[in-house]
């Protein structure tokens, strides 16, 4: 079993990305950042030198030298991850959908629109934590992804703690 610990939209929030990892570490097995925070990320990293993070850039992220998508197998399944406003998340899910299925992913992460979300799309899992921090749609929150033997056997979609 794998627990993911899925963060997106942090906006200049390190200190959300901290107060995250104070619950969740060490109860997850790595950590996928989706974008717009990078800086936020990197510097809140230092405090777990051994957690497997794996990020891409958002559209916020000005300079970034990371990839602007990502795709990895944890637990016999493969998640595609992107910050997507590459594939037009803000309008509807289906470029995002075909992107990922093109590349044979169960799963695809995305951020971007600060909206949680969990929805099956034919044979892809699509998932979104909603923003980490300064999210203006609703409650500041972030997701976990549990995966088992070859399939999503759990999500949930946690606030983010209060300082």
């Amino acid at each position: 079993m794998t627990r993911l610990l899925i963060l997106s939209d942090s906006h200049n929030s390190q200190d959300a990305i901290e107060r995250i990892l104070k619950v969740e570490y060490p109860n997850i097995d790595a950590l996928i950042f989706l974008g717009d925070g990078l800086r936020d990320l990197e510097l809140a990293l230092t405090h777990y030198p051994k957690l497997r993070a794996y990020a891409v850039a958002g559209n916020c992220d000005y300079g970034a030298l990371e990839p602007l998508d990502g795709l990895a197998a944890f637990d016999q399944v493969v998640v595609f991850y992107t910050h997507g406003h590459m594939y037009g998340v803000k309008y509807d899910l289906d470029t995002l959908t075909d992107a990922a299925s093109a590349r044979g992913a169960e799963v695809a992460l995305f951020g971007h629109t600060h909206v949680p979300v969990a929805e099956q799309r034919g044979k892809v899992f699509l998932f979104n934590p909603g923003s980490c921090g300064r999210c203006y749609t609703g409650p500041n929150t972030y997701g976990i992804l549990t995966l088992d033997s070859g399939k999503v056997t759990g999500y949930e979609h946690k606030e983010v703690p209060k300082a």
